[in-house]
């Protein structure tokens, strides 16, 4: 019996998309996160586990040029320093008004 081409290809499912429509993503949580860097830091954002989950889908599903794969780096470490930091932020906030109720 004859094989067909495709039967020895990746399946549709676990193919990679272009690096060209990971661009616009890209864009976007560089965006996003740039937002956040500038101040705002309102509780009422999606939780840092969202944003790494989404840098984490692009590298999982695009098949990215090495550019692209140091600016997803980049972000990571960036979520990570904001995410830390209002962490931080938080602690004093809860430090503070600990304080007031003790007073």
């Amino acid at each position: 019996m004859k094989r067909s081409a495709n039967a020895t290809s990746v399946p549709a499912f676990r193919q990679r998309r272009p690096a060209q429509l990971a661009e616009r993503e890209l864009q976007h949580l560089e965006m996003i996160l740039a937002s956040f860097s500038d101040g705002n830091t309102a509780a009422d954002r999606l939780p840092a586990r969202y944003w790494d989950m989404r840098i984490s889908q692009l590298d999982e599903q695009y098949d990215l040029v090495p550019s692209q794969s140091q600016r997803l780096v980049s972000l990571q470490r960036k979520l990570a320093l904001l995410d830390s930091a209002l962490d931080t932020a938080a602690d004093a906030q809860d430090g503070h008004h600990n304080r007031r109720a003790a007073a």
